[in-house]
């Protein structure tokens, strides 16, 4: 049996995007989920710009599509496990990787047979993806109405997936084991995989810039509420104004284990500062942090400008965020270009939550911020969320298991540090 939870440590899984659309898959039920692998390694179109969704899939190339998405690492055999699987197929390097994985054990095939060419049926798959994830069998029962009809060695496997939403039976209570998997079913499978193998590893930030007083009051007991830390990027002259954090609240927060960070000295566009002026902003406001106990490690760059000045931050600060961020941070990660996302009005529930989905399946880092967050229901400010919108968010990240850490820390964790 294999322990995946080795390759998860290091889990990553980059989605590519494809030359043109698909020709045959709009409309098509599994449609998104086609959509998340076809520009990817795993499973791509045909050269003729289709899919064929709905076409079966072969033992060989599900066997493929597994090992690719799980970045199982490639461990040929000298020696065939199967009769009929030989060293000059396309698809031996990836049969020999599941015998050596404990994902194919090549006693359990007829006469030494494994008949890769043939469409694989449902509860083979089942088989294949609990023991590629690791997972104990805990009973016999497959909990379907047609459980009589799959034999007794596969119950305890489709039982699994049932348990953990990999696979889904069919609307009258059966799961037709050997029914054969299509290319669009073998699509949600993988995902499913990749999923729940990545559950854990992603990480997710939430940061609020300009230390408004909202984020006390209402940020601050939703973070105690779920348990996560968060980061403020504090402009000096501004922190004890009305409507602003004062230097006590600052530390409080700290104390809670969060991270406080510079938003420059006074919030200057840095694309018409001279470097003089720059390393001004950004020594006065780790000074001022460090006057007032204040910690001081990453720095927020004031205004979307397109030239980081990575060169001068860094010899003040140990990491610098953006905003306005195209795409979550997976590895090789710049620790002075930290990409963020802007939980505002401009930002979708779907396109939050397929950010977390991306932390998930990637194991990547996504960072949300904001100016302000009001009380649940009330409209947000400029540039700002409310509590309700705040909670949404929290509850998304607990349902996938994602860890929230301080800027710091996810540095630590995703920049070799």
């Amino acid at each position: 049996m294999i322990l995946i939870m080795t390759f998860f440590c290091v889990f990553m899984f980059v989605f590519t995007v494809s030359a043109k659309p698909l020709s045959d898959i709009s409309g098509h039920w599994a449609e998104d989920y086609i959509n998340q692998l076809a520009g990817s390694s795993i499973m791509g179109g045909y050269p003729d710009g289709s899919f064929r969704p709905d076409a079966n899939v072969t033992r060989e190339e599900f066997v493929k599509c597994l090992i690719v998405a799980l970045n199982i690492p490639i461990n040929s055999s000298a020696k065939s496990s199967y009769a009929d699987v030989y060293r000059t197929s396309w698809s031996y390097p990836y049969i020999e990787t599941a015998v050596a994985a404990g994902i194919l054990v090549p006693e359990e095939a007829v006469n030494g047979m494994l008949r890769p060419q043939e469409p694989i049926p449902r509860v083979e798959v089942a088989k294949l993806a609990v023991r590629a994830l690791g997972l104990p069998i805990k009973s016999n029962y497959a909990g379907y109405d047609d459980g009589i009809n799959i034999p007794s060695s596969y119950r305890g496997y489709v039982g699994v997936v049932k348990e953990r939403h990999l696979m889904s039976g069919y609307p009258d209570g059966t799961f037709r084991a050997w029914n054969p998997v299509t290319r669009a079913e073998a699509c949600v499978i993988l995902i499913r995989l990749i999923y729940d193998a990545g559950k854990g590893a992603g990480l997710v930030t939430i940061c609020y810039d300009h230390n408004q007083a909202s984020i006390f009051d209402n940020a601050y007991p939703l973070h105690q509420k779920y348990g996560y830390p968060g980061v403020n990027y504090v402009i000096p002259p501004r922190v004890g104004d009305r409507g602003m954090m004062t230097l006590e609240q600052l530390r409080e927060l700290e104390r809670a284990g969060w991270e406080t960070g510079s938003h420059s000295k006074n919030h200057l566009d840095f694309r018409v500062l001279k470097e003089r002026e720059i390393r001004q902003q950004l020594y006065l406001s780790k000074d001022w942090l460090q006057e007032n106990g204040l910690q001081y490690a990453s720095f927020a760059y004031p205004f979307w400008f397109d030239t980081d000045p990575y060169p001068v931050v860094g010899e003040y600060y140990k990491s610098a965020v953006t905003c306005f961020g195209k795409s979550i941070n997976t590895a090789p990660i710049n620790r002075y270009k930290l990409e963020r996302f802007m939980l505002d009005e401009g930002l979708s529930n779907d396109e939050m939550t397929d950010l977390l989905d991306q932390a998930v399946i990637t194991g990547g880092w996504v960072i949300f911020y904001t100016h302000s967050v009001e009380v649940a229901n009330q409209i947000p400010a400029n540039h700002g969320t409310n509590q309700q919108r705040l909670e949404y968010l929290f509850q998304e990240i607990k349902k996938r298991g994602l860890t929230v850490v301080t800027i710091s820390e996810g540095v630590k964790l995703k920049c070799n540090e």
